[in-house]
């Protein structure tokens, strides 16, 4: 969450009357929450049900009734209406907050979908060994199979064999654009990640 859209926030906020903005205040706390978890576990599976339905879902009626009874004509034109997100009215902010968590969410989702793509079972990460050798994870190079460690394997190549426990963002979800790197899973449809990342390791 950006600084600038935190700021605006505020200053939208605290041009309310004191029952507003206690009502508000309380809401973009739960927002913000939202996205902390979101933010905090990269590899997690997004919001839970019920509260994606809280947030994300249709707007609360106390919410859609305090955004009807604001009232914008206390507001200078200067104040409310100018180009910068500082001075931008209420409800265009508050849906700003929802799209923004609303993307990470969908991201986290699509992620966790992708590598649970990948686990595979002891006996599948057993047999891509050649000559009947022991295989390690690329990452915490100790033997692939331990008790109680779930096991991803790359489509590029069956010996390319990870702990799940093992990855980071940097270690494994880093997609090379001229100049860019960014988190994506469209990496693995694409070169070899282990060539890729030896070629091209990720800015420190």
């Amino acid at each position: 969450m950006n600084d600038e859209l935190i700021d605006g926030t505020f200053a939208a906020l605290y041009r309310l009357r004191r029952r507003p903005r206690l009502l508000f205040l309380e809401e973009f706390d739960g927002l913000y929450k939202c996205y902390e978890e979101l933010e905090a576990n990269p590899f997690g599976n997004g919001l839970d049900d019920a509260r994606y339905q809280r947030f994300l879902g249709s707007v609360p009626s106390h919410i859609r009734r305090a955004f009807v009874k604001l009232d914008e004509e206390e507001l200078s034109t200067e104040d409310a209406f100018t180009r910068g997100r500082l001075q931008t009215p209420l409800i265009q902010i508050y849906a700003f907050w929802l799209s923004t968590i609303e993307r990470l969410h969908r991201f986290r989702r699509e992620t966790f979908a992708f590598l649970e793509s990948l686990v595979v079972s002891d006996a599948t990460a057993s047999a891509a060994a050649p000559d009947g050798d022991a295989l390690e994870c690329q990452i915490c190079a100790e033997d692939i199979i331990q008790p109680g460690q779930i096991i991803l394997q790359l489509p590029c190549h069956p010996t390319h064999l990870f702990h799940r426990n093992c990855l980071t963002l940097t270690s494994i979800l880093f997609c090379c654009s001229p100049g860019l790197y960014r988190p994506t899973p469209a990496l693995f449809a694409g070169p070899c990640l282990l060539c890729f990342l030896v070629s091209s390791p990720p800015p420190t």
